[in-house]
């Protein structure tokens, strides 16, 4: 599981879908599934998730512009950013920003 770990905080940015990181960990999706949810708690794409928000919390810290903020996270649109963001972080982008600056 720490290969994919390490994948994960590697390319949080990107779109690893399971057979990739089943793949990289040398088993198969399911097998890969049990282990990591035992071992972590959560799928490997929650995981992901948790990572690209802690990313874009750093970065909306930062004061980089929201949409920047989504793409460098990987999302491909600002809403997908907001959505997730909402729902891990309790409350919208742009509230956060508020916040911290």
């Amino acid at each position: 599981m720490r290969r994919v770990r390490d994948l994960l905080h590697g390319r949080f940015d990107a779109s690893l879908g399971l057979d990739e990181l089943a793949g990289w960990a040398g088993t198969d999706k399911f097998a890969l599934l049990r282990a990591f949810s035992r071992e972590l708690g959560i799928t490997p794409h929650a995981y992901q998730v948790q990572l690209r928000m802690a990313r874009a919390s750093q970065l909306i810290g930062q004061g980089m512009p929201l949409a920047h903020v989504a793409q460098a996270v990987g999302y491909s649109e600002q809403s997908a950013l907001y959505r997730q963001f909402k729902r891990l972080v309790g409350v919208t982008p742009g509230e956060y920003a508020n916040a911290v600056r």
